[in-house]
């Protein structure tokens, strides 16, 4: 692989407040085995879907005339078993079709469970009442069904909208932004779709797109023997908990930080709500410059071409452990 010249990880919330985007340039010359990365920046995320901001575009602008890569934590691709039933064979070809006829009411979610079809499936719009049964009835498919193989076993399935761990509305919002972009200017690749990563990053001027999960890497940074359920992200103390273990895991990596950034680390991020995603903004961006620096494989199987077509993956994440889904901090 030829890494990338910027490389940026967007922590992706159902609100715009909650989106906060950690980037880090290669540094050239510098001294040592291996590329180095300088963390150069951690703020909110512009839309993408309106001309005070686009992120794809500010992300080309960095790298040029070099390579970047950005990675987002909402799902990008679909359960293969809901394709199959809806008729879809290629991620990346529906992601363009959103919108129109007859995927219009796609990002329409649904209100009561009578409304719930292949077309529209994405449910409820809010409490009350609403079981996931009326999900699987409504599509025909069962609740593991409904999750790709990335996911294992104990992932939220991904129509589901209610909820501290549904991912729905995000992908949705996410999905809305990268056809936008697709939409506007070509060069875009969105693995493992377009291929494998070494042949993506092969220094063009394009941007490489992957899904991650910040939470896949905790525990490069959290303290042994920390109980999971005594820890929470959302506490500005806890995460000050893990600055060491951070810190270490940067410097493993060959990173390096500008002073202001580092200050926030050390400071355990924001005090305020946005706190957490900004710590999970830097252990994305960390995460997948230690994919592209070779420390860890991509993780995807290679004998799976639903995986490549429909299904995706999550980058990082060996597709040897059983049931995928790992505990971690909430």
């Amino acid at each position: 692989m030829i890494v990338p010249v910027v490389i940026a990880h967007a922590d992706w919330g159902t609100s715009r407040k909650k989106r906060q985007v950690a980037m880090a340039w290669l540094v050239s010359g510098a001294v040592g085995p291996g590329p180095r990365y300088l963390v150069i920046s951690l703020a909110p995320a512009p839309d993408g879907l309106s001309r005070q901001g686009d992120l794809l575009q500010e992300l080309r602008a960095a790298a040029s005339p070099g390579q970047a890569m950005v990675g987002f934590d909402f799902p990008i691709g679909l359960p293969r078993a809901y394709a199959e039933a809806a008729g879809i064979g290629s991620f990346p070809d529906f992601l363009d079709t959103i919108g129109s006829p007859p995927w219009h009411e796609f990002g329409v979610v649904a209100r009561h469970r009578g409304e719930i079809t292949l077309r529209r499936p994405f449910y409820p719009y809010a409490p009350g009442g609403a079981k996931r049964e009326h999900l699987y009835l409504q599509l025909g498919l069962s609740a593991q069904q409904l999750r790709r193989r990335c996911e294992g076993k104990d992932a939220e399935t991904m129509f589901w909208t209610l909820g501290g761990k549904q991912v729905g509305k995000g992908a949705l919002a996410g999905w809305q932004v990268l056809a936008a972009a697709r939409n506007r200017r070509p060069g875009i690749a969105l693995w493992p779709f377009a291929g494998p990563l070494p042949r993506l990053l092969d220094g063009r001027d394009r941007i490489v797109v992957t899904e991650t999960y910040p939470r896949e890497y905790y525990h490069h940074v959290r303290v042994p023997g920390t109980p999971a359920n005594r820890w929470s992200k959302r506490r500005q103390a806890n995460r000050l908990t893990l600055l060491p273990g951070l810190l270490r895991w940067a410097e493993s990596l060959g990173v390096a930080w500008h002073r202001d950034i580092l200050c926030r680390a050390e400071e355990g991020f924001s005090a305020g709500a946005n706190g957490e995603d900004e710590f999970d903004a830097v252990v994305g961006l960390l995460a997948m410059i230690s994919v592209v620096t070779g420390t860890v494989p991509t993780g995807e199987p290679g004998d799976d071409p639903a995986i490549s077509s429909i299904e995706g993956w999550i980058l990082g994440r060996a597709s040897s452990s059983g049931n995928l889904d790992r505990p971690g901090y909430a």
